[in-house]
C-alpha cells in the first residue's frame, strides 16, 4: 500500500484530462459515425470513403479521433498500472510496453490516414 507521500502529485490533472478527453472522444465518435453512416447515399463502399478522404476535413477528424482515443486509452491503462502495480521493475516494464504500443498505434494510424488521403481513384 502506498503512503500519501508516495502518490502521484499529478493525479488530479490526469483525472481531469481523462474526463475532458472522454467528452471530446464522444463528440469525435459521433462525427465519425455520422460521416460514415449518414452522409452519402447507399451502402458504405471503399470508393465513397476514399472520396471523403480527399476532402480537407475528413482526415482531420480521423486524426483528432486517433489522438484522442490513444490518449484516453493509454492514460486509463497508465492509471490502472499506477494504482495496482507496486513493483518498480514491473512498472518500468509495463510503462515501456505501454509507450511502445502507443507509439506503434500512432504510427500505424497516421500512416493509414495519410495513405487514404493520397489514394486517387481511377474514374
Amino acid at each position: 500500500m502506498k503512503r500519501i507521500g508516495e502518490t502521484s502529485k499529478t493525479g488530479g490533472i490526469a483525472w481531469l484530462l481523462q474526463r475532458i478527453s472522454a467528452v471530446i472522444l464522444f463528440v469525435l465518435l459521433l462525427s465519425h459515425f455520422i460521416t460514415y453512416h449518414f452522409i452519402g447515399k447507399g451502402a458504405i463502399e471503399y470508393s465513397k470513403i476514399i472520396e471523403k478522404m480527399q476532402q480537407w476535413w475528413f482526415p482531420l477528424i480521423q486524426f483528432l479521433f486517433l489522438i484522442t482515443a490513444l490518449y484516453h486509452g493509454l492514460n486509463g491503462v497508465w492509471t490502472v498500472i499506477e494504482d495496482y502495480v507496486h513493483s518498480k521493475g514491473w512498472r518500468i516494464f509495463l510503462y515501456s510496453l505501454l509507450i511502445t504500443v502507443g507509439v506503434t498505434f500512432l504510427f500505424v494510424g497516421i500512416l493509414t490516414i495519410v495513405n487514404g488521403s493520397f489514394i486517387k481513384l481511377n474514374k
